[in-house]
């Protein structure tokens, strides 16, 4: 059952805790992402330290760095010893942790702020913001296309605890993780399940800034990886993953990726979704705040179980089973009909 207090209209109630929300949430996300890209997140979890040696580490005036911690340590992130050493806990090591995650809401921020005229001018809010579709701009900005490949881990991290406790995949020689950005998803899986083997498959360019990754990573010698589009053709494997594809496109769009999957699919094999799913009713979770997220980075969209079933019906595929996730992204796995 959804948690109603996670329903931000409860902050609507009272006018100090709206103020209060939206402050600490906007100014915290900017707080937090300086301290990582500085180095100083880091420095703090390797033992307790000063505000003036973190000043020098981070290259940040040392009365500006000492705000900034009494902010993170008021809101327990970080601890301030009676002595003004900063030590670390595990909530520092969260929020470097989420460093991809945090990077993202401010780039988010910056396309939310065109949403009202990019709806009136057919535009998805990220090409107005930023000059270019989503997946363009990165092509031309390749270090953006690293944070956002660091968010994908960080996302691939929360979902893969619940997929590999409550979901198993029926035996399998070869995965192919199509769209795997960094690799974070089909290491896992190949950790997970010894014995066999995997493919990264993803744009040219995105397999390059994750070759280095992959081939620093013990399992890499069970990896290929191979660049191309999932619009036009894919590798040959037992097992495919979509995790957080299909939530990028339209339905037309998703065909084409579906049939791609589906010319290239072996005998008996699979395909496994890992999206959220919209509940019938909406409730205030996960999959109901990402699916304006899609709508404001992309031409995509959540899907209820039932709108997959369409999609799935046109691409010539039908559900065989389906791992419900009420705290993030479940699984559907597909096989050809």
């Amino acid at each position: 059952m959804t948690d109603k207090r996670r329903a931000f209209g409860r902050y609507f109630d009272n006018p100090d805790d709206l103020f209060n929300w939206l402050n600490q949430a906007v100014f915290g996300t900017a707080v937090m992402n300086a301290l990582n890209r500085a180095g100083v997140t880091a420095r703090i979890l390797e033992g307790p330290v000063s505000v003036a040696e973190l000043a020098d580490a981070g290259d940040i005036p040392a009365d500006l760095l000492g705000r900034m911690i009494d902010f993170l340590a008021a809101h327990e992130m970080l601890e301030l010893d009676a002595d003004g050493l900063v030590r670390g806990s595990s909530r520092t090591a969260m929020m470097l942790e989420a460093s991809g995650f945090l990077t993202n809401v401010e780039i988010s921020g910056r396309a939310c702020a065109q949403l009202l005229p990019a709806l009136r001018e057919g535009k998805t809010p990220f090409e107005k913001a930023y000059g270019e579709p989503v997946f363009d701009y990165f092509h031309s900005h390749p270090d953006m296309a690293a944070g956002f490949g660091q968010f994908m881990g960080f996302m691939t991290r929360r979902v893969q605890r619940f997929i590999f406790s409550q979901h198993r995949f029926q035996p399998f020689e070869t995965v192919a993780d199509i769209g795997g950005s960094m690799g974070d998803m089909l290491l896992a899986i190949l950790g997970e399940y010894p014995g066999t083997r995997g493919i990264v498959f993803d744009r040219p360019d995105v397999i390059e800034i994750a070759r280095p990754k992959v081939e620093a990573s013990p399992l890499a010698e069970r990896v290929e990886l191979v660049g191309g589009s999932f619009f036009e053709a894919v590798p040959a494997a037992d097992l495919y993953i979509l995790k957080q594809i299909l939530h990028d496109w339209d339905d037309e769009e998703c065909r084409r990726i579906l049939g791609s999957i589906r010319a290239a699919m072996k005998p008996g094999a699979r395909l496994a979704v890992i999206d959220h799913l919209l509940s019938d009713i909406p409730q205030p979770d996960e999959s109901i705040g990402t699916d304006i997220a899609m709508m404001v980075w992309d031409t995509g969209r959540e899907r209820k179980q039932s709108d997959f079933e369409a999609l799935f019906t046109s691409a010539g595929f039908r559900i065989d089973r389906v791992t419900p996730n009420p705290n993030g992204h479940s699984v559907i796995e597909v096989v050809p009909v």
